[in-house]
């Protein structure tokens, strides 16, 4: 509500524009330019007007001590514009004798290019600093559009100070933020209202459809019971669709998950199932301590290790194992199987999508969401879901998680 009134409000005075960050990048610099220019002009007006009188013409040299007396001057040192005595003295003339006008030039000149190369310096560091504190807004941008890509859309800049381009691109960018967030609210609302009113009527019928069963004879049973096994999918599809709901929706959590632990526990509850389907089930765990949440993190693998077992060969096997990065854990399970297309293999974590080349060796439903389910998990934790075919068939599926730090 705040925002739509800030918005509304920079809308309705359009006159209201303090300078932009680019005029005051360009005063600020100009104005440095010029500061600079009139600081060396007046040091070099001061220079000249300080130093002694100028003689210019041919030197001559001194041979006589008495021509030289000590006074308010300038040092002379040999060979240049002095004298010094057999006994290692100087002495200070009065006045400094140049041989030639090209002598004081390039004193000027030595002076004009040292006082520049400080005021350029100096301006450097100004600029640098001003243009770091008008840019500084930016980072809030910045870090804005980070969280929002890790799927934080709740998140808002509500950047204050004077109406510029940078203000304006913080207003808008909070208003595309609240309208990603509210469409991705009705997005998830619509699918969990949707699951929760199918829910209930397909548990009736499955009710209706074994009650029926019971009563029917022979001939009816078959029909009754291909009846049955659509209703069971349609459960699961609901169940599933839940399920992702409540995962896009959950606040994400950052307490310790033991990967190789909660890896270990599903590879031990799904032996039978892989026994039962002629797949071996294999594991090189490491630990692997993820900072995350642990309910979300065992559904993630159970679902990597469901769908390796169920798009499989006879014969086949699902690897799973675990490893540690410094500042990664991540969690691998790689399954044999039909081969994939290298072009299919974006899309296999979108919902319902499956691949023409995959088949079901398990029997179980197949409701086409486990990969997204997976995905959406990994992207509440903020990490990195890679799926790459391998090379005699079958995926190779990497989850990977942000190190749990004590």
């Amino acid at each position: 509500m705040q925002l739509n009134k800030k918005l509304a409000e920079l809308r309705e005075n359009p006159r209201t524009y303090h300078l932009t960050v680019r005029a005051r990048l360009t005063l600020t610099y100009a104005g440095l330019l010029l500061i600079a220019g009139a600081i060396m002009l007046a040091i070099i007006y001061v220079f000249i007007g300080l130093v002694p009188t100028y003689e210019f013409g041919t030197a001559t040299s001194l041979s006589e001590p008495a021509e030289l007396y000590s006074t308010r001057g300038y040092e002379l040192t040999a060979p240049d514009y002095g004298a010094v005595f057999p006994d290692g003295t100087t002495a200070i003339a009065q006045t400094v004798v140049v041989s030639t006008r090209d002598d004081i030039l390039r004193l000027l000149l030595i002076i004009s290019i040292a006082t520049l190369i400080i005021l350029g310096v100096g301006g450097a560091i100004v600029g640098w600093i001003m243009a770091g504190r008008m840019l500084k807004p930016l980072q809030y941008v910045n870090a804005a559009a980070s969280r929002a890509a890790k799927g934080e859309l709740q998140h808002r800049i509500e950047l204050d100070g004077p109406r510029d381009e940078i203000t304006d691109l913080a207003a808008t960018f909070d208003e595309m933020l609240g309208s990603l967030e509210r469409s991705f609210g009705t997005y998830r609302r619509f699918a969990a209202n949707a699951s929760h009113e199918l829910r209930t009527p397909l548990a009736t019928s499955r009710a209706m459809i074994d009650v029926a069963l019971l009563e029917s004879g022979e001939s009816e049973k078959a029909m009754l019971l291909r009846l049955r096994e659509t209703n069971e999918r349609s459960i699961n599809t609901v169940e599933a669709l839940l399920d992702l709901a409540e995962i896009e929706s959950a606040e994400p959590s950052h307490s310790p998950v033991n990967l190789h632990h909660l890896a270990q526990e599903v590879i031990d509850e799904s032996t039978a199932d892989a026994v039962e389907s002629c797949i071996t089930l294999e594991s090189n765990l490491t630990t692997a301590v993820a900072s995350g949440d642990q309910v979300l993190a065992r559904q993630l693998i159970r679902n990597l290790v469901e769908n390796g077992l169920r798009h499989n060969v006879d014969g086949g096997f699902v690897r799973v194992s675990t490893s540690r990065a410094p500042r990664w854990v991540s969690i691998t399970v790689s399954n044999s199987g039909p081969a994939v297309a290298p072009e299919s293999v974006e899309y296999l974590a979108d919902p319902f999508y499956r691949d023409g080349g995959r088949t079901n060796t398990t029997g179980q439903p197949n409701r086409g969401l486990g990969l997204s389910i997976v995905s959406a998990i990994v992207d509440r934790h903020g990490g990195t879901l890679t799926i790459t075919p391998r090379a005699g068939g079958g995926l190779n599926v990497t989850a990977e998680f942000p190190a749990f730090e004590a």
